[in-house]
């Protein structure tokens, strides 16, 4: 089966992404290194078995992500919101800004931690 980032069975090859900004912008390189260390808490205190990989803004910008959540960026930046960075779990928005929401981002690995617990239950 291809390896899909925007899948939605939790199981399967499940990711968290991290849109970095200090790409365009250096400045961002201390509030990237936040977010950084969010998710790598959050992975740690669900216990949960996940990529984590990282995109600059840019790429996003240009296909790697769906364009709704550009759109969601647009309107954040509009408004005067922080849009970057941003963790998505398996392609869904958990954290936007600063600083990034641990207790969302862990929020959002729940379905991926009871998938584990379910699938190891299964195996035994």
């Amino acid at each position: 089966m291809p390896f899909n980032l925007f899948r939605k069975d939790p199981k399967a090859h499940s990711v968290v992404m991290i849109i970095t900004g200090s790409c365009c912008i250096p400045g961002f390189a201390p509030l990237d290194e936040q977010a950084r260390q969010a998710v790598k808490q959050a992975i740690a205190e669900t216990g949960t078995d996940v990529q984590v990989r990282e995109i600059p803004a840019s790429s996003a910008m240009y296909g790697a992500v769906p364009r709704s959540l550009i759109a969601q960026w647009f309107q954040s930046a509009n408004s005067g919101q922080m849009p970057l960075p941003a963790v998505l779990v398996n392609g869904n928005v958990a954290s936007t800004g600063i600083p990034a929401n641990i207790e969302a981002i862990k929020t959002a690995l729940l379905p991926i931690v009871e998938a584990q617990i379910i699938e190891e239950k299964e195996q035994k």
